[in-house]
């Protein structure tokens, strides 16, 4: 398991750390989260050209972050704080250095409905967190969508056309609403994802180069 960075994100740390160096190994990227605060000297090297940018609407924080590693589907952006986000296919499976973490994610559902697969109908989906005993808590939920339709969305100062999805997760006493923008392609472009109770909703824009 990756180890967590503690504290909660502030607006000043969040936007002074941009862009911390990685490599296309994972274990590289463990290392990277023992930082703590902001590292200097480090040289940039992002494994791809795209830049993500990721904003807390709870904090006002917004921070560009650049792909570090790639495993699989799923890909890992961090900053020069050590903070990472790792998406699956665009949809958020885990973050570590935001306090009130997400550990994990099992969202299968979720990349099935996106590629057209899923119909109306309710799926599981599961998420893990620490609680105030650093253990692990899961919580199942059950997800359907709940809109889909064409739009246009602003990315990168470019109007572009898209397909919006909008998709609930129910649990005992806890919901939640995600959001998707998706290209002509099906790959997420933008999206508006809970995090936790204390981050709440993470937005994300995918800025290309």
């Amino acid at each position: 398991m990756m180890a967590v960075t503690k504290g909660i994100l502030t607006p000043a740390l969040f936007a002074a750390g941009l862009l911390l160096t990685g490599c296309d190994r994972v274990n590289r990227v463990s290392d990277a989260l023992e930082l703590t605060g902001n590292v200097s000297g480090i040289t940039p090297q992002p494994i791809g050209p795209d830049r993500l940018r990721v904003s807390l609407p709870s904090t006002g924080a917004v921070a560009a972050l650049a792909p570090v590693a790639q495993n699989s589907d799923v890909t890992v952006w961090q900053t020069l704080d050590g903070i990472t986000l790792s998406f699956r296919r665009g949809v958020l499976v885990a973050t570590r250095g935001l306090g009130d973490d997400l550990m994990s994610a099992d969202v299968e559902g979720d990349i099935n409905l996106l590629r057209g697969r899923g119909g109306d109908g309710y799926y599981p989906h599961i998420r893990s967190h620490l609680d105030g005993e650093d253990r692990t808590v899961f919580r199942s939920y059950q997800c359907r969508r709940t809109g889909q339709a064409p739009t246009s969305v602003k990315v990168a100062n470019q109007v572009m056309s898209a397909r919006r999805i909008e998709v609930l997760c129910v649990s005992r006493g806890d919901k939640f609403t995600n959001i998707f923008w998706l290209d002509g392609t099906g790959r997420v472009i933008k999206s508006r994802q809970w995090v936790s109770t204390a981050v709440q909703y993470m937005e994300t824009e995918r800025i290309p180069r």
